[in-house]
């Protein structure tokens, strides 16, 4: 049975299907991955805090200033590939760092990924992605309880995460500005809907892991040589692709998708286009299930050059 591998994004876990799965409307019998057809693998990113291994683990080194890269976790799966015996990959596909993680797999071990599938991703962390990610590391370090106990930092860094991964049409469409009669005492549907957000994940995660996964996107960079070579890694990949960005995205722009696409272009490796337009910017890879459908289901039957 073919397999497909989905990588999750930043504060994800390997829990990508069944109840409140972070792609649940696409796992199942008759939905684009149904496993009568395909045999669907994630793992927990590496530094993670839902498994395989990170803060707090057993042999996870205690150091504050141990920092990941997209390359550290695209090693760590590559482990669980072997440990699993699963020596082809049918599609790999993740969004935002699941798409970085994606395309490192696929520049690592070239011959093992037959396509893959970046959503919403980029070739190299850009300034304004690790930008965003410095402040909310910085908010994360003014939390009175920094290191060990990071409460209320956790939720601050996380209310701006949020503002970026949508875009303004979504937020006003789900968080309308109230009526003008409403009382101002009782404050905006967004205001309350960050609050919701950043205690949500203060509740499930760590902000030890937050600052790692934070890191892995930061030192992502295919345009470097991976040891040992010399040429740019994402030279090396060789899987059929589809490159798609979210037009309304502000974090992942559609030019730097075209970017992308054009390096695979130019190291040979068959490429093609595509872009989901959504009100919703860049979350929109975990929300528009289907303009995902079509997506997904023209990935899987990318044609593989020999």
């Amino acid at each position: 049975m073919p397999t497909v591998l989905l990588v999750h994004a930043l504060t994800g876990s390997a829990q990508a299907g069944g109840q409140g799965g972070w792609w649940e409307p696409l796992i199942g019998p008759g939905r684009a991955l149904d496993p009568d057809q395909y045999r669907i693998v994630c793992f927990n990113n590496l530094g993670s805090c839902y498994g395989s291994s990170g803060p707090g683990a057993e042999g996870f080194p205690d150091d504050r200033n141990l920092e990941l890269t997209s390359l550290d976790l695209s090693r760590a799966i590559l482990q669980g590939l072997d440990r699993l015996g699963i020596a082809q990959v049918h599609l790999t596909t993740g969004g935002s760092l699941g798409g970085m993680i994606t395309l490192a797999l696929a520049a690592l071990a070239p011959e093992r990924f037959q396509r893959i599938l970046p959503l919403a991703t980029s070739v190299a962390a850009s300034a304004w992605v690790v930008g965003w990610n410095h402040v909310a590391r910085q908010i994360l370090r003014l939390d009175p309880g920094y290191p060990h106990d990071i409460g209320r930092g956790l939720e601050v860094a996380r209310q701006l995460a949020i503002l970026t991964y949508r875009a303004e049409p979504g937020l006003n469409a789900r968080q309308p500005r109230p009526a003008a009669a409403s009382s101002v005492a009782q404050g905006y549907p967004v205001q309350s809907y960050l609050e919701h957000q950043g205690a949500k994940l203060r509740n499930r995660f760590a902000a030890h892991s937050y600052e790692l996964q934070l890191a892995a996107m930061d030192h992502h960079d295919l345009l470097q040589p991976l040891p040992g070579d010399v040429r740019p890694a994402i030279n090396r990949v060789r899987a059929a692709t589809l490159v798609v960005d979210i037009d309304t995205d502000q974090l992942f722009t559609p030019a730097q998708a075209d970017e992308l696409a054009a390096q695979l272009h130019q190291a040979g490796a068959p490429v093609e286009r595509a872009t989901l337009q959504s009100i919703h910017g860049h979350d929109a890879f975990l929300m528009e299930w289907d303009l995902l459908t079509p997506i997904l289901t023209r990935a899987l039957q990318l044609e593989v050059h020999s």
